[in-house]
């Protein structure tokens, strides 16, 4: 992997895949490989899709970003952030917001109102859209 600048959400990771809008498609495109990538969480929620779809993207989206292992350390971010937040239902766009914060990289979203409440522990987030 190349020096990671952003970790891209799950939705972010459809509008590729659909080539719509065209604005993130052109964004993306001024990115080497490696250096935006998505959690293993956003994959695993992909995959749910991928199976219920019966679609293959796997090999091209594979193809066009890196996939981040979510381990120790952002295990320990993610019990950070659910210590900081308590009231807040932990989720899984906890877990990659904690994904992105352990690696001091920016989220790329369109549901910032998801994350938004993590911007105090230091979360990054750009919208492409």
């Amino acid at each position: 992997m190349g020096v990671i600048k952003y970790m891209l959400d799950t939705n972010i990771c459809i509008y590729l895949i659909r080539k719509h809008p065209p604005e993130i498609v052109k964004k993306f495109e001024t990115f080497r490989k490696g250096e935006v990538v998505i959690s293993a969480i956003t994959w695993a929620e992909l995959c749910c899709g991928i199976q219920k779809d019966g679609c293959n993207i796997v090999d091209e989206l594979l193809s066009v970003l890196d996939v981040c292992p979510f381990s120790l350390e952002q295990s320990f971010m993610y019990g950070e952030l659910t210590r900081l937040f308590p009231n807040r239902k932990a989720t899984l766009d906890r877990m990659i917001a904690a994904h992105a914060l352990s690696l001091s990289i920016t989220l790329v979203t369109n549901n910032i109102d998801d994350f938004v409440i993590y911007q105090s522990a230091g979360l990054c987030i750009e919208n492409w859209v």
